[in-house]
């Protein structure tokens, strides 16, 4: 018994999600008492396998008092909730303010008056630095982000700034390339492997917006949690970190690496290119890499084939 009280405590806002559901798994491997918050009636297909080795917690992040009542006795803080996906953002700046920004102040405030001990936030790398004119970026690159959701994942880092300057409250930033693998949304509006994968094995026809030439870092999730896990027990003097793979694949090259491993015809369509879609996207890694004495250990084909595997026995359930 006296073991269980010893463990540290994490809370992961959104953890339900794809990402969330492969922290909880690293963050129970390293010994953690996890404890899951995401919305009211959310699905639980993605943390079933685990759902007797954590607490949950339904709620509303734009709730005060949900968010009040969930930190109690918490002593770590991961925040992966977006109410907005960067495609739609600019539709509705206003609500992609008032549920982002302003809800994660209020969560940072309560932080700070519990003495929270770390907040891991987990921002974009694809949205915060806009059309780059330098490849691959790093995280002392200034632009301006062509959507409302990469502002506000900008903003709310600056805030992590200001908290700590003016309480000492302690964090990290995650500036994620495209995180891809088991779990992911294959009927989302992003994640382009996995809604690839999901046409491919449905024989279904892929859309492709443009020439399929947008260059990003695609980073496998189990490489990425790794980081964001084992990120609670590091100090370091820089705050803000790029997580990715370090290197550029085209979507026609995704395409190719599928064709390759899925051995299937694949029927493409190429659409007019959209005005937000950022042509090239690699993050420079190696910040992160010296800090967390990390390397991303799956390469794309690697990761492309077990995300494969793992839709493909979805299918057969």
């Amino acid at each position: 018994m006296n073991s269980d009280k010893k463990k540290q405590r994490c809370i992961i806002y959104g953890g339900g999600g794809f990402i969330g559901s492969h922290l909880c798994e690293k963050l129970l491997e390293l010994g953690y008492d996890v404890t899951v918050f995401d919305k009211l009636n959310f699905s639980k297909k993605n943390i079933s396998h685990i759902l007797d080795r954590i607490n949950v917690i339904e709620g509303d992040f734009n709730n005060e008092f949900d968010l009040m009542n969930s930190l109690k006795g918490i002593d770590y803080v991961y925040h992966l909730v977006s109410s907005t996906l960067p495609a739609s953002s600019n539709d509705n700046p206003e609500y992609d303010a008032e549920t982002n920004l302003i809800s994660s102040l209020k969560l940072f405030k309560e932080c700070v008056n519990l003495k929270i001990k770390k907040i891991v936030f987990l921002s974009s790398g694809g949205t915060v630095y806009g059309i780059p004119d330098e490849i691959p970026v790093n995280e002392n690159y200034y632009s301006n982000p062509v959507c409302s959701y990469g502002i506000i994942k900008r903003t709310i880092e600056e805030y992590l700034y200001l908290f700590n300057f003016l309480y000492g409250q302690k964090y990290f930033v995650f500036r994620l390339s495209n995180p891809y693998g088991e779990r992911q949304n294959p009927n989302a509006a992003q994640g382009a492997i996995a809604v690839f994968l999901n046409k491919v094995i449905n024989d279904q026809k892929i859309e492709i917006w443009g020439d399929g030439e947008v260059v990003r870092d695609y980073i496998y999730i189990k490489d990425a949690v790794e980081v964001l896990a084992g990120s609670l027990k590091i100090e370091a003097d820089e705050k803000v970190f790029n997580l990715s793979y370090g290197q550029g694949y085209s979507l026609n090259q995704i395409i190719e690496t599928i064709k390759n491993i899925t051995d299937k015809k694949i029927n493409l369509e190429y659409q007019k290119s959209r005005k937000l879609d950022v042509p090239v996207n690699i993050l420079n890694n190696e910040k992160v890499k010296k800090t967390f004495n990390w390397s991303p250990r799956t390469n794309l084909e690697d990761g492309i084939k077990k995300t494969f595997e793992h839709f493909s026995e979805e299918k057969n359930l």
